[in-house]
């Protein structure tokens, strides 16, 4: 399917109308979902994940207060919120001729679930889960390119391979 469609933005738009479908209508992954061990660690579930073909399918369950690195995903990638509260902070790189991995923040966006938000290889964020329940989410993502996976560092404008 993704090779028949002609750009990233229609073969995004595509995937994102049937995960929203998947997430409202299946009992099962409404109803499982990783566990949490503790409250200080994320617990991700990979449902799918196979050497040469590119496409990763997981879960994940976040503890409340829980804020990750600011980062790309070096694919596409398409996210729903089964449960609880997920923010979104969006970055740019920003560089300079000192910082040539500079990130600015330039909006951040609250979903909750039902909500499904899409990312280009590029796109650059963080997340939290806000609110006082654990955040549940339904991930896919293509093939990762490890070489353009970063997590940056706002306090010393240097980026590293996430």
């Amino acid at each position: 399917m993704l090779n028949e469609i002609a750009n990233e933005d229609n073969y995004l738009s595509s995937i994102r109308r049937l995960v929203r479908k998947l997430a409202l209508n299946s009992y099962w992954l409404q109803t499982q979902h990783p566990d949490l061990t503790t409250l200080s660690e994320v617990a991700i579930q990979t449902l799918y994940d196979e050497i040469g073909y590119p496409l990763t399918v997981q879960t994940n369950s976040y503890p409340p207060g829980t804020v990750s690195p600011i980062h790309n995903h070096g694919t596409w990638g398409v996210v729903a919120l089964l449960k609880g509260q997920e923010k979104n902070t969006f970055w740019q790189r920003t560089p300079t001729e000192e910082f040539k991995d500079k990130v600015t923040p330039v909006a951040e966006k609250v979903f909750c679930p039902g909500d499904v938000i899409s990312f280009v290889p590029g796109a650059i964020h963080c997340v939290e889960a806000v609110g006082d329940t654990p955040m549940v989410t339904f991930n896919l993502y293509g093939e990762t390119h490890s070489k353009a996976r970063f997590e940056f560092d706002p306090k010393t404008h240097q980026a590293k391979n996430f």
